[in-house]
């Protein structure tokens, strides 16, 4: 694991169109937030229902969660690129104590003390946090809270909270499935490892895949 040479990046901060033409102002961007991954896993916390029992204290650095899961744990970087939870989370008092990353267009539209998330892939928050770890410069991912082998009623810690759908709610979990196996299959160098969960095969089938179980978890961070 090496520490990211990245520096920051370039934005179109504005797009004008006048007189038929488009014109783009950009603004440059500054690399905010500088973790260093050697001698550490990467944690990446969902919201699946799957770990609802586990103790995310016990989680050792670098963990990466995603939207609501500051309510109930902090992670040492929470991933929100949905503009209602990051309205809510940029409403706290979280924002300011915590490293918090999102889009250019929360961050430019809303406010609050966000750092941008490099490189954006434009992708879920759960495959986002995978990026921002892999960005980092982590090998190792160990994903727990990952339930999208199907779609069905909203299933996730904190249906029908705010900015989640209720529990009658159908949600296309399948999708971010195929964001996930699709990430994982363009990135061979990782290891991924998921805390049972209910994964997709495709993507536990895939060469640089495991599964183990939350004792597993146990007894390997202990």
């Amino acid at each position: 694991m090496a520490l990211s040479e990245y520096e920051g990046e370039e934005i179109i901060a504005k797009i004008i169109i006048k007189g038929g033409k488009k014109t783009e102002e950009r603004e440059w961007m500054p690399r905010t937030v500088h973790n260093d991954p050697a001698g550490k896993d990467a944690y990446i916390i969902g919201n699946g229902p799957s770990r609802i029992d586990f103790d995310l204290y016990s989680l050792p650095q670098d963990s990466y969660g995603c939207n609501a899961l500051y309510r109930d744990y902090e992670p040492d970087f929470l991933i929100c690129v949905d503009r209602r939870m990051y309205t809510e989370i940029k409403d706290s008092e979280y924002i300011g104590k915590n490293i918090v990353y999102t889009n250019h267009f929360n961050i430019s539209r809303l406010g609050g003390e966000a750092h941008l998330i490099p490189a954006n892939p434009h992708m879920g928050a759960g495959t986002t946090a995978m990026h921002i770890a892999i960005h980092d410069g982590h090998t190792n991912l160990i994903c727990l809270g990952f339930d999208c082998a199907k779609d069905g009623p909203n299933s996730n810690v904190y249906t029908g909270t705010n900015a989640y759908n209720d529990a009658e709610t159908v949600v296309h979990q399948t999708v971010w499935g195929r964001q996930i196996k699709e990430f994982i299959s363009k990135n061979p160098q990782v290891n991924w490892t998921f805390v049972e969960g209910d994964v997709p095969k495709e993507i536990l089938d895939l060469d640089n895949v495991k599964s183990i179980t939350y004792n597993e978890l146990n007894t390997y961070i202990t």
